[in-house]
C-alpha cells in the first residue's frame, strides 16, 4: 500500500509538471526571470539540505539535474545548430544512466572515499560533455545518427540511435532499481529522470518551459528530503512504527475516550544473550509486524527497547481487551525460525550431541492496558497506569493481559 501510494503521488506530480508548461500562456513576463532562476535556487536548496542530513544520493542526483539544466540554459545558447544537436545528444543519456547508477547506490555519505568518487564521476561527465560538444563535435556529430546494431531503426526527430540506445539502457536500469528495493526514494528518481529528459530535448529554445520541468524534476529530491526527514524524526528503523515522538503527539491529540496499552517481550534479555542481538532484532521486527494488524483501531508505537504501546481512540477497556487477547495469542502461538548463523552461535562452544538445536524458538509477550476514566484523567496518567499493570501481568506469570 505504502508503495502504491508513492507512486501515485509522483506520477500526479510528474502529470503537474508536463501540465504547468501549457499555463505559460497566462504567466506574466515580468515574473518570467524568475522562473529562469528556480532551477538553481530548488538546486541549492537540496544540496544544503542534503548536506545538513548527510543524504548524498539526493545531492549527486540534484548535480545531475542542474549540471544538465546549466548546460542547457548557459551553454546551449552560445553554440551553433549542430553543436546544439550533439548537446542534446550527450545530456539525454547523462541524465538516464546517472539515474541507473544513484538508484542502485547504497548511502555512503558525502564527504568518504565512495562518495568523493561518485562525486567526481559526475563532474568528469559534466566536463567531458563540455570537452566533446566544443572540442570533438565535428567528428563526433557525424556519428551520433549511425546505426549501432544492422538492421535496428530507431528515429528521433533530435535523438541519434547511440543516444537512445544509451537513454532505454538507463531508463531500464533506474526500473530495475526500483524493482529490486521499492521505495519513494527510486520512484521520485524515475520521475526526476522523466522529466528531465523531456526538458533536455526541448533545447535550446524557449528557456521557460525547460527551466519549469527542470524545477518540477528539482522538486523530486526535496520532497525525498521531506519524506526522510519526516521518517528519521517519527518512524522507528527497525520495526517500521511511529517511535516515541510520534506517540507524544498522538497522546496530546486525544479525546476523553480511550484506552493505552503497554506490552514487552517477555525475558527478553535472555533472549538476546543465547541467541544473539540479531535474533533480537529479528524479533522486534516481528512483532512490530504483528502490532501492525492490531485490531479495534488501534495505533502502534515502538516505545523503545522490547517496549511497545497501542492507543485504541473512542474504545473502552472492555472494548479493547478481546484485540489485545488476540494479539497476545498470536505472538505466543508464532514459531520464530532462527537463522543459521544464529544457530551456529547457540551450538558454538558446546560439545555436538544427538539432540540439535532447535531451529524455531517460541516468544511470548505480556500486555498491561489502563482507560481514561475519573481516576486517570490524562494520558500521561493512564500511560502510568497501563505500565503498571504490564509489570502486574510479569508478576502474575507473564504472557498475559493484565489491567
Amino acid at each position: 500500500m505504502q508503495i502504491a501510494l508513492n507512486l501515485l503521488v509522483h506520477a500526479l506530480f510528474l502529470g503537474i509538471g508536463f501540465l504547468s508548461i501549457s499555463w505559460l500562456d497566462q504567466f506574466p513576463v515580468r515574473y518570467a526571470p524568475v522562473l529562469e532562476i528556480l532551477p538553481y535556487g530548488l538546486a541549492a536548496t537540496s544540496i544544503l539540505l542534503g548536506l545538513r542530513f548527510n543524504r548524498s544520493r539526493i545531492i549527486f542526483s540534484t548535480l545531475v539535474l542542474i549540471g544538465a539544466y546549466a548546460l542547457v540554459d548557459i551553454w546551449a545558447p552560445n553554440l551553433d545548430k549542430t553543436q546544439q544537436q550533439l548537446l542534446v545528444n550527450t545530456i539525454v543519456p547523462f541524465i538516464a544512466l546517472n539515474t541507473a547508477l544513484i538508484g542502485f547506490y547504497s548511502e555512503r555519505g558525502i564527504f568518504t572515499p565512495p562518495g568523493i568518487t561518485r562525486l567526481l564521476l559526475i563532474l568528469f561527465q559534466l566536463a567531458g560533455i563540455l570537452w566533446t560538444v566544443h572540442t570533438l563535435h565535428p567528428a563526433v556529430t557525424t556519428n551520433i545518427y549511425r546505426s549501432l546494431i544492422s538492421g535496428l531503426e530507431i528515429t528521433h526527430p533530435l535523438l541519434g540511435e547511440p543516444a537512445l540506445l544509451a537513454t532505454l539502457t538507463g531508463a531500464l536500469g533506474a526500473i530495475a532499481a526500483y524493482l529490486s528495493r521499492p521505495g519513494p526514494f527510486r520512484s521520485a528518481l524515475i520521475g526526476a529522470m522523466i522529466l528531465g529528459i523531456y526538458a533536455a530535448t526541448r533545447a535550446p529554445d524557449p528557456i521557460l518551459p525547460i527551466a519549469v520541468l527542470y524545477s518540477f524534476a528539482l522538486v523530486f529530491p526535496l520532497l525525498i528530503l521531506v519524506h526522510e526527514s519526516y521518517r528519521m524524526a517519527f518512524v522507528d528503523e527497525l520495526t517500521g512504527l511511529k517511535g516515541r515522538r510520534a506517540l507524544n503527539e498522538s497522546l496530546g491529540r486525544l479525546g476523553s475516550h480511550y484506552v493505552i496499552a503497554m506490552l514487552d517481550v517477555d525475558h527478553f534479555k535472555k533472549f538476546n544473550d543465547r541467541y544473539g542481538h540479531d535474533a533480537g532484532d529479528d524479533v522486534l521486527r516481528l512483532l512490530g509486524s504483528k502490532l501492525k494488524a492490531v485490531g479495534g483501531g488501534g495505533k502502534p508505537f515502538r516505545y523503545g527497547g522490547e517496549e511497545f504501546t497501542v492507543l485504541f481512540s473512542g474504545l473502552d477497556a472492555a472494548g479493547a481487551k478481546p484485540h489485545l487477547e488476540a494479539l497476545r495469542e498470536t505472538v505466543a502461538t508464532k514459531k520464530f525460525t532462527l537463522r543459521k548463523q544464529e544457530r551456529r552461535k547457540v551450538q558454538r562452544g558446546k560439545k555436538r550431541s544427538k539432540t540439535a538445536t532447535p531451529r524455531s524458538v517460541k516468544v511470548t509477550i505480556s500486555i498491561g492496558y489502563a482507560e481514561r476514566n475519573d481516576r486517570f484523567k490524562t494520558p500521561g496518567a493512564v500511560l502510568k497506569a497501563a505500565d503498571k499493570a504490564l509489570y502486574r501481568a510479569k508478576r502474575k506469570g507473564r504472557n498475559r493481559v493484565s489491567r
